[in-house]
């Protein structure tokens, strides 16, 4: 099984994060995943062009789609410009999915707060632990922000608060979700809840630099990137696909 997951493409009108986009759909049109999952900040600026732009974009894929809002996403255009390409648990408020793609279970969780950067899981821990009672196969678990220290300070500040709640609602499931895929901070990077494996998803749009422990802001060099993860008997494997800027045209 695999599953595609895109994260922060911010789409503005300059249109140059729509182009990435485009060339990542391209990818996946010729790979075909079985499904795609977008962790969220589709939009920058509630810009309602912006949302119709990807909608006709990701209706071109032959697979399912599923979304999930982050905190620059309006959830209103959102749901009103998207409805044709994804669905969710609900008609209105958390934007929660819950689909089942030959055996494996995609779950997303909304952990965005309104009007802040940070997200926080406690609200939504019932709906989680209600979606996933009694599942008896594998489960994968998306949200935004992430719920473990990626020790860069800056997005540390607006990861998503309760993680402690969060796993000890998971670590209490029949069968925990083989990996919490996120997005948020512009960087792919893994790390584990408790013994759940977590990781984030690079951008579509610029990554965000290497702060760590007080280290220079070196120019960071990182592709555009998404994910694929593949899913077999054996587990998860989890498989960076980097999309390179396009050529410049030169003249002679």
């Amino acid at each position: 099984m695999l599953i595609a997951q895109i994260s922060d493409i911010h789409v503005t009108p300059d249109l140059s994060s729509l182009q990435t986009l485009e060339r990542a759909i391209d990818w996946l049109k010729t790979f075909r995943p079985d499904a795609l999952v977008v962790t969220g900040d589709l939009v920058d600026d509630g810009w309602r062009q912006g949302y119709r732009l990807i909608a006709e974009c990701l209706r071109s894929l032959d697979c399912p789609v599923h979304l999930l809002p982050g905190n620059g996403d309006d959830a209103f255009l959102m749901r009103s410009e998207l409805a044709a390409v994804g669905t969710w648990a609900a008609a209105a408020g958390p934007m929660h999915f819950r689909a089942a793609v030959n055996g494996l279970i995609l779950c997303g969780l909304d952990v965005t707060v309104a009007g802040q950067s940070y997200g926080d899981v406690l609200p939504h821990l019932h709906w989680l632990t209600s979606a996933l009672a009694d599942v008896k196969t594998p489960v994968l678990l998306f949200m935004h922000q992430p719920p473990f220290r990626i020790d860069i300070e800056a997005l540390d500040q607006v990861r998503c608060k309760n993680d402690g709640a969060l796993l000890s609602a998971l670590e209490a499931m029949d069968r925990p979700p083989l990996t919490i895929a996120c997005g948020h901070v512009h960087r792919p990077v893994s790390g584990r809840l408790g013994s759940i494996p977590v990781q984030t998803c690079g951008s579509l749009c610029l990554p965000n630099p290497l702060l760590l422990d007080g280290r220079a802001d070196l120019p960071v060099v990182d592709a555009p990137s998404f994910l694929v993860h593949d899913v077999s008997d054996a587990g998860l494997l989890s498989h960076v696909v980097s999309i390179p800027a396009p050529r410049e045209r030169t003249t002679d």
